[in-house]
């Protein structure tokens, strides 16, 4: 069967994941980020967290084009959210929890993706940069090169919401409703998706990343903050600060 004529389980920024009979799932697109069937393979194996399995990968001209996945059968956890009770919502948040500090506990050495590829910073068509040897050169890019054209007085400030105090710990980078399958037979997580933004980052980056998704569902912020307790305030005021200095 042409995979074209399967079923597209999400089609965006020109990539498409496309149901193959329900036994594998194709991933393809012309930006695919290399690290990313290599961090399915590095938390299959550090962790228990439940991640497709990668049978095979297409590349063309040196780039990525397309991963092949095993399908995990399941829904998102936002087309899924209204039919849930509060109780069952506390019960994936409690086994959404015991998964990320099972990341948390992973510590790295330097700031990027996996095998020292490239880390990416932004809301809206993130940058690939570094990798960084050290929460210092992150910082240093972030002022000297993604705000350096804003005003001083704004750089001036802007070193005010940046520190090097973090411990490096392996972050999902995008733990939105979306990328959470869930069984619907048992309610329990089948699978966390889209690890392509996943690597090694300052301690609070998975807080300040999954904190920008606070509207996708009806009391989502509040079940949120039993996954990610709140934490690290000063440093997501200070990248709500930031942000629209990228797109200034």
């Amino acid at each position: 069967m042409d995979p074209d004529e399967d079923e597209i389980l999400h089609s965006s920024y020109g990539r498409k994941v496309i149901n193959i009979a329900d036994v594998l799932v194709r991933k393809k697109g012309d930006n695919l980020r290399p690290c990313e069937p290599e961090t399915l393979q590095f938390i299959a194996e550090n962790t228990t967290i439940p991640v497709p399995k990668v049978q095979d990968t297409d590349w063309q001209d040196g780039r990525l084009t397309c991963i092949v996945m095993d399908f995990v059968p399941g829904k998102p956890l936002d087309k899924i959210w209204g039919d849930l009770t509060m109780q069952q919502k506390l019960d994936i948040a409690h086994e959404l929890h015991g998964y990320v500090r099972q990341l948390r506990s992973l510590r790295g050495d330097y700031i990027g993706a996996i095998n020292r590829r490239q880390a990416v910073f932004g809301q809206r068509s993130p940058i690939e940069c570094g990798p960084f040897e050290s929460e210092r050169e992150w910082n240093a890019f972030i002022l000297e090169d993604i705000v350096s054209t804003t005003p001083r007085m704004m750089r001036h400030l802007a070193r005010y919401c940046l520190s090097r105090k973090h411990q490096i710990v392996f972050t999902h980078g995008d733990l939105a409703p979306r990328n959470i399958l869930i069984d619907e037979r048992t309610l329990k997580v089948a699978a966390i998706l889209d690890w392509e933004e996943a690597g090694w980052y300052p301690e609070h980056w998975e807080y300040i990343k999954a904190y920008q998704h606070l509207q996708p569902m009806t009391d989502w912020p509040d079940i949120l903050a039993h996954i990610l307790p709140l934490k690290y305030e000063r440093e997501y005021i200070g990248m709500s600060f930031l942000y629209p200095l990228l797109y200034h």
